[in-house]
């Protein structure tokens, strides 16, 4: 995995990721960590997915990024992931609770080969207890990471993407799916 950290202030993001190392990837995961306006996170997915078409591309906003062992805020951070036996799904969803949204976004992504699904949601109106909870009532032995989106402590607004759309609410998320990946968890 390759990690790029990002400022609008900096040269334009072409001159920071070189997009030609990546143009031939088939199963290519890019997250985008925005702690920045929700224009920055536009900009970035608008030349992503011009640049790599292929790629399945999630993002969300932030109250912090992190890119190695830094910390920072208002920044973004892209993430970069290549997958040589491993192929990924996506999917957003917005129904209307947080159990129903768990549960449609792992009934659509979980298959017999899925090892992990990762997932961003809303910061504002989305309950993570019951989010989980709509995952385990389809899957309850995948392992999930992601988190719920932040907006620096404003508590003003929260914003999630899926390909190149930006949402308010709901959810996305992706699922790693492999006879081969091995994955295992911890958290903080």
């Amino acid at each position: 995995m390759k990690t790029f950290n990002y400022s609008l202030n900096q040269k334009p993001i072409e001159s920071i990721i070189d997009f030609s190392i990546f143009k031939n990837e088939k199963n290519l995961l890019i997250q985008i960590f925005c702690g920045e306006k929700k224009d920055i996170l536009e900009y970035i997915l608008n030349i992503i997915t011009k640049e790599l078409p292929q790629a399945i591309c999630i993002g969300s906003s932030t109250d912090g990024e992190i890119n190695d062992s830094q910390i920072t805020t208002l920044n973004t951070v892209v993430a970069i992931s290549v997958f040589e036996k491993t192929t990924l799904k996506i999917v957003s969803v917005d129904e209307i609770d947080s159990f129903s949204n768990g549960a449609k976004l792992a009934s659509v992504l979980c298959s017999e080969e899925t090892k992990l699904l990762i997932t961003f949601t809303d910061g504002e109106k989305t309950n993570g207890e019951e989010f989980l909870n709509g995952i385990s009532s389809i899957n309850n032995k995948i392992i999930v990471c992601g988190g719920m989106a932040g907006d620096n402590a404003d508590f003003m607004q929260t914003f999630i993407s899926c390909q190149n759309k930006i949402l308010t609410q709901g959810a996305v998320g992706v699922s790693l799916n492999s006879t081969s990946l091995k994955v295992t968890n911890a958290y903080n």
